[in-house]
């Protein structure tokens, strides 16, 4: 598709296996706009449409649909905005290519083993995240916590025991389902345990009773990990409710204690021990835990996704992340399986393009800014050259990419348009 486009526009196309470049131009030098057309999974089951297909109808004045703002809909943007400096004849000292990555999503290593081989331009935009200008973005990184099968001690057969704990769908989002599964709930109890829910629920749990078995739904709201308080966590708001009485020690109770006790529902590793920080441009260090798994052999395996500042190196936030899970460990007397990967926060300064797409992001947005901000998300933008990021999403705005609710107005993609195409005015010209 991306080559037909390319021939049907005019312009020039390589293709790179992972990664395909659209080039306009020809000069030594060059200007980079990176983009990703891979997107995540989404669950059919919570859109109106097919989340696949564009939706225009079922929200006047949205375009809903998975990649409308990662970034799919930044690839759109960008190629009709080359297309329009294309149109105009103007006179342009740059070579402007529009670089699309196809494993954003999931593997970094082709886009670098990529790089490797292919120069790039030493002047970048990524079009993958936030207004007016992003020059640094937090280190992402994983923690899987694996708590091993526990043998359960004989219960009475009428005795509320949670048999399993689940939910989530990938790492980098907000999960925005949850189960519990409780077993030996005689009809007097499940009389007592649907009270006690009506009581702490505002209608976001679900409760299902078939024999002896209860299953608990939670429903939260979806959102990126990187901005978790504009979701709504549904494992975590989960085990905060069944961690409110007490429970005989299943792999699941066990894993409801760990959760409360060391994550519970902030957003900023407060009860994560010491491993807690902030920087003071890139903010503070989040935390959440995004996916929760049980293995075949009967054990449990949550993911946490983590996302840090500048201002502490990998090493002391790993040490801290031991420090803190092998503490918890000695304390309860259970043992624990974990890794951890990470990552790397990028802070750009300074670079030459920034001035220019502050003043162009004021003009056509209105909007007032003082500079170029930080994001808890991380993009391939780090592995450019004066890589930065402008647009798609505004900062005072719910990003809505990884949700369940993905879309962009028409209005933005409208103001996209005009605010790309004056960026590749003014950069093209070798400003």
């Amino acid at each position: 598709f991306l080559s037909r486009t390319a021939k049907r526009l005019a312009f020039d196309f390589e293709d790179h296996g992972a990664v395909v470049v659209l080039g306009l131009g020809e000069s030594n030098d060059r200007l980079g706009l990176l983009t990703h057309a891979d997107v995540r999974p989404a669950n059919g089951a919570a859109w109106a449409t097919d989340p696949f297909c564009l939706d225009t109808k079922s929200e006047p004045g949205r375009l809903l649909g998975r990649g409308v703002e990662d970034d799919k809909g930044p690839i759109a943007a960008a190629l009709y905005s080359m297309k329009s400096l294309s149109d105009q004849g103007l006179p342009t000292k740059r070579r402007v290519e529009l670089i699309i990555s196809l494993t954003e999503e999931s593997d970094w290593t082709p886009f670098r083993e990529f790089l490797a081989d292919w120069d790039p331009p030493q002047l970048n935009i990524a079009l993958d995240a936030l207004y007016p200008v992003v020059s640094a973005e937090h280190g992402t990184g994983t923690i899987h916590v694996t708590l091993p099968a526990q043998p359960s001690p004989p219960t009475p057969p009428d005795d509320l025991s949670i048999a399993s704990l689940s939910g989530g769908n990938f790492l980098s989002q907000i999960p925005a389902e949850a189960q519990a599964v409780i077993t030996g709930a005689n009809t007097e109890r499940i009389s007592s345990l649907c009270r006690d829910l009506d009581k702490y629920t505002d209608g976001n749990f679900e409760f299902e009773v078939v024999g002896g078995t209860a299953r608990i739904r939670a429903r939260g709201v979806a959102a990126h990990s990187s901005t978790p308080w504009e979701g709504r966590n549904a494992i975590t708001q989960l085990a905060a409710w069944l961690g409110t009485r007490p429970w005989p020690p299943t792999a699941a109770a066990t894993m409801t204690r760990f959760i409360n006790e060391l994550i519970g529902m902030s957003h900023y590793a407060e009860h994560f021990g010491t491993v807690a920080y902030s920087h003071d441009f890139m903010g503070p260090l989040t935390l959440a835990l995004t996916t929760l798994r049980h293995t075949d052999d009967g054990g449990l395996v949550a993911g946490i996704n983590i996302r840090r500042p500048a201002g502490r190196n990998r090493e002391m936030v790993d040490a801290t992340i031991r420090e803190t899970l092998d503490s918890w460990q000695r304390q309860n007397g259970t043992p624990l399986n974990y890794t951890i990967d990470i990552g790397e926060p990028y802070f750009l300064q300074s670079a030459p393009h920034i001035p220019t797409l502050l003043d162009i992001f004021r003009f056509y947005s209105g909007r007032a800014v003082t500079g170029p901000i930080s994001i808890g998300g991380g993009t391939q933008a780090r592995l450019l050259p004066n890589g930065v990021n402008f647009g798609p999403a505004m900062p005072d705005e719910p990003y809505t990419g990884h949700s369940e609710h993905e879309f962009m107005t028409v209005e933005r993609l409208r103001l996209n348009l005009q605010m790309y195409t004056a960026m590749l005015v003014e950069l093209s010209s070798g400003a």
